[in-house]
């Protein structure tokens, strides 16, 4: 039996060889082994051959995969990190603290309990590795942020990416610049919230990843996670200014211009509508201001923070249609009945060499209004639309809960918040007066 089934085999073997060398004579070489490189190899060795061993067409000889199989791609992951306004990486010494977590078979993630959540020297290219393993087909949510201070500039925000099934070749995106929290679905409630990304949301970074097998071991190369620098508080000029005159003014974040006697001059309208310019100018090249970002509660669930400038006044008789039609939202405050309020969203990320530079109006109009009014002005940043909202800021940045490492910033730029006293606000960083025309 064995020797009829040799010579079976070799009759098959021969079989093959005949029609191979006709179809060798009639289309040609290199044509019959890429048609039939698979058939050629196991002809030759008298073996079946793994999927997607490539035949070299010169020697005939087999050639091993660069990527292996799926089931063995498992390792540590390495990545860099850098700004995006300065292009440059983060020096040696300084910190870098890197979130992930992975999905669950649903494609949710508790970001809760992450996979792994580090702290790292900020060296690139890709010297950081990650504590634990990673699997081809992973989904993976990366909260990213570093201690970095570029010249001018006082640490960072803290970004987000997203990796839908890590593989060779796999995009690194970004959860939305401008709303990074319009990518993710929240399910749950309570201390049980679960997330979803979608990534059609995301944004497209040019970030690849690479699975890298070498004199250093196998592993995921994430490449090189980009970052926004934030401009220093004593680099930035904060004031106030209409019709070319500047009320009210401070540069070292600290020294807020809160009292009567600090403000430079008041205004005398000209007309029966006039604009005040509240402003943040920056002192420093590439640092940015207000970068909207995510950070996760106590309980689980993810908030969004981001720059917001707020202007109150005591003209509660102000027409509010001219400034809602400067891009302002109503603040609902009920204890506040002696002032009126609103908040304006605002972030500024400079082009690499620019400056900060935020100039936003707020439009007075005169109708029903006669004697002089006081205004109040903030400009903080990481904090909560909705809680803004209702009247509640905040001079800190939220906690590191979660798979948030660290935050990326130690306290809230321009850090006074609002409060509310005898029905009227209080703690501003800015005061000014004006009079109506």
């Amino acid at each position: 039996m064995k020797n009829l089934l040799k010579n079976r085999k070799a009759a098959v073997q021969i079989s093959a060889a005949i029609i191979i060398v006709i179809l060798l004579l009639s289309v040609g070489t290199a044509l019959v082994v890429m048609l039939f490189q698979d058939d050629i190899t196991n002809l030759i060795t008298g073996t079946d051959i793994p999927e997607g061993t490539v035949i070299n067409p010169v020697t005939g000889e087999p050639t091993v995969p660069i990527i292996p199989q799926e089931s063995i791609r498992t390792g540590t992951a390495k990545w860099g990190i850098s700004t995006v306004t300065t292009q440059a990486a983060t020096t040696t010494g300084d910190t870098a603290y890197v979130g992930i977590c992975v999905a669950d078979a649903t494609g949710k993630f508790n970001v809760l309990v992450p996979n792994e959540k580090t702290e790292f020297d900020a060296t690139a290219p890709a010297a950081d590795e990650s504590a634990n393993f990673y699997s081809a087909g992973d989904e993976l949510l990366i909260v990213v942020s570093s201690n970095d201070d570029a010249s001018g500039c006082n640490e960072t925000y803290s970004r987000w990416f997203y990796i839908e099934s890590l593989d060779h070749g796999a995009a690194v995106k970004a959860l939305p610049l401008h709303n990074p929290i319009s990518a993710l679905t929240e399910y749950g409630s309570s201390s049980n919230y679960l997330y979803k990304v979608d990534g059609s949301r995301c944004e497209v970074t040019g970030q690849t990843v690479a699975w890298y097998e070498g004199g250093d071991g196998s592993y995921w190369r994430f490449g090189t996670f980009k970052i926004y620098e934030r401009l220093a508080d004593e680099n930035t000029i904060v004031q106030h200014i209409s019709a070319g005159a500047v009320g009210a003014t401070y540069n070292d974040g600290a020294t807020f211009e809160d009292q009567d006697s600090d403000i430079n001059a008041n205004y005398t309208f000209t007309g029966d509508s006039q604009d005040i310019y509240l402003q943040l100018i920056g002192q420093e090249a590439n640092g940015a201001w207000g970068v909207p970002t995510l950070a996760v509660t106590a309980a689980g669930q993810i908030k969004q923070y981001q720059g917001v400038i707020i202007f109150a006044t005591d003209a509660v008789a102000l027409l509010t249609q001219p400034v809602l039609d400067d891009g302002w939202n109503y603040m609902n405050v009920p204890s506040l009945t002696n002032d009126i309020a609103f908040y304006y969203p605002v972030y500024d990320i400079p082009a690499l060499g620019g400056t900060l530079d935020v100039s936003v109006p707020i439009t007075i109009d005169d109708t029903g209004l006669s004697g002089e009014y006081e205004f109040e002005v903030w400009f903080l940043d990481w904090q909560n639309i909705n809680d803004v909202a209702r009247g509640s800021t905040s001079a800190s940045v939220p906690g590191t809960n979660g798979m948030v490492a660290d935050i990326g910033a130690a306290a809230v730029s321009q850090p006074v918040a609002l409060t509310v006293s005898s029905n009227s606000v209080a703690t501003p960083a800015l005061m000014g007066h004006f009079t109506p025309n």
